[in-house]
């Protein structure tokens, strides 16, 4: 099974992303593995818009296809042996969804899946940690376009299986896409809705805070995925492009975070554009994407978050290897 060549797609709120990799798995620390052949990233903002009326809009629909198409011919170069498409937030809220899903099969042919929140937060968790040592508590970030994903692991370091447990999963019911429509409307942004942006991050976070609280202890480590986290990253180190080992597992520091926030908010998207140029489409989203990760550590007081490059559509790959493993 080892050989065979399989693809995965994340069908997120803003981006959507394609994986086609070998998986292995290893039996001794019950651990997997991926062994990347091509990896794809592209921003489709399908949820953009979608907060005013519940629907998504036809210019979205029509870049998301023409990706997916995109991703269809490059999995056609590759001799994969299975495809596992997954949607979250957009696809879950929008109530055009089935309209989508059947012209995304016509044109594309694939089945796409649409997961609830809690399945994305534990597949996002799976994948964050392929190619990383869990310490005994984890708390696992995951900021997306549509949703934001917690994810409490605990190493199962009494068992002879050692493979890491999720105690608690949360999709909270805040995402940057959703965020930018909202308060990102002025440029730079008035400080009336950098206000309100903050309290409402605030005012969801807060409730989702207590029962990991209860679960965490000094040596809980925070580890974060997804574009925001891995973008942050790169601008604490002032890359000017996005170079993959210097981000992943790269430890981003709450000043970092802070200093970041505070910059960032107050410019025009031009001025913004220095210091994230290789990523212009995520310069209105940054910011409240900054804010939730900011407020989330100090909820929690953390110092410090260490950066995974991997997450959902890892996950996803690492499903669909078991699934036909057996």
């Amino acid at each position: 099974m080892k050989d065979k060549i399989l693809a995965s797609i994340d069908i997120g709120t803003n981006t959507f992303r394609l994986l086609i990799a070998r998986a292995e798995h290893n039996p001794d620390n019950n651990s997997y593995s991926i062994n990347g052949i091509c990896s794809e990233r592209i921003i489709t903002r399908l949820g953009e818009g979608i907060s005013r009326d519940g629907l998504l809009k036809k210019e979205a629909i029509d870049r998301s296809i023409n990706t997916l198409k995109e991703f269809s011919d490059i999995i056609s170069r590759h001799n994969v042996y299975e495809t596992s498409a997954v949607a979250t937030s957009a696809l879950r809220n929008a109530g055009n969804s089935s309209a989508f899903l059947k012209k995304a099969k016509k044109i594309t042919g694939f089945d796409i899946e649409i997961i609830t929140g809690e399945k994305e937060a534990e597949i996002t968790a799976s994948g964050m940690l392929t190619d990383m040592t869990l310490p005994e508590t984890a708390l696992l970030l995951d900021i997306g376009g549509g949703s934001t994903e917690l994810i409490f692991m605990k190493s199962n370091v009494n068992y002879r299986l050692k493979q890491p447990e999720p105690l608690l999963a949360r999709s909270l019911d805040l995402g940057v896409v959703y965020l930018a429509n909202k308060y990102m409307k002025k440029d730079p942004p008035s400080n009336d809705d950098l206000y309100r942006l903050g309290e409402e991050i605030s005012r969801k976070i807060s409730p989702a805070v207590s029962p990991f609280r209860k679960l965490s202890n000094g040596n809980t480590v925070f580890i974060g995925a997804a574009g925001t986290v891995t973008a942050l990253a790169a601008m604490a180190q002032h890359l000017t492009k996005y170079e993959h080992d210097k981000i992943h597992k790269f430890k981003l520091s709450i000043v970092s975070v802070r200093n970041i926030s505070s910059t960032i908010s107050v410019l025009t998207s031009k001025e913004r554009a220095r210091h994230i140029p290789f990523e212009p489409s995520r310069l209105d989203i940054i910011v409240p994407g900054t804010l939730i990760l900011l407020k989330l550590m100090e909820f929690f007081g953390f110092k410090e978050i260490t950066v995974s490059n991997d997450g959902l559509r890892e996950g996803i790959l690492i499903e669909l290897y078991k699934k036909i493993s057996g």
